[in-house]
């Protein structure tokens, strides 16, 4: 394992702060800047959006720079993944992030890593029955399932 870069020595478990979305690099995955901060990647925690690569990649990761890209929003640092990522809740304008893109169809509630997220479990299954998004596919794969064939497990 590398080291930690220099930006992630102070961000902690159970920290919150506020920062400007400032590069989206997928549909879970974010460069944020800290108010008077440097900046800090962030992995959307209980969600798992499709990669770059598969169907709806590129369609989450347009959702997430409408959504908040630009924006002031909230962010809550739950753990830090095994890759040294902040692995974070967004909150921008009110609203969970992570709900919007399950909500939308542009993610999974990543069950493995966020068990007990009932709330995203009923907005997946939602999402599902009105074939929202990814879910207007027949058999949708997984982003965890894609990355295992094509290169290895998923993170936290």
């Amino acid at each position: 394992m590398g080291t930690i870069p220099t930006s992630f020595a102070q961000v902690e478990p159970r920290q919150a702060f506020s920062a400007r979305v400032i590069e989206v690099t997928d549909g879970d995955t974010y460069d944020v800047l800290r108010s008077g901060g440097a900046p800090v990647t962030i992995r959307l925690h209980g969600v798992d959006a499709p990669e770059s690569s598969q169907s709806y990649g590129r369609a989450a990761t347009r959702a997430v720079r409408r959504y908040v890209g630009g924006k002031i929003g909230r962010v809550s640092v739950e753990e830090i993944g095994r890759y040294g990522r902040a692995v974070a809740r967004v909150r921008v304008q009110g609203g969970d992030l992570g709900a919007t893109l399950i909500q939308d169809g542009l993610a999974w509630h990543y069950e493995q890593y966020a068990p007990n997220e009932t709330e995203y479990a009923r907005l997946e299954r939602q999402a599902q029955n009105a074939s929202r998004g990814l879910w207007a596919q027949v058999n949708p794969t997984p982003p965890w399932a894609w990355r295992d064939r094509t290169s290895g497990p998923g993170e936290t």
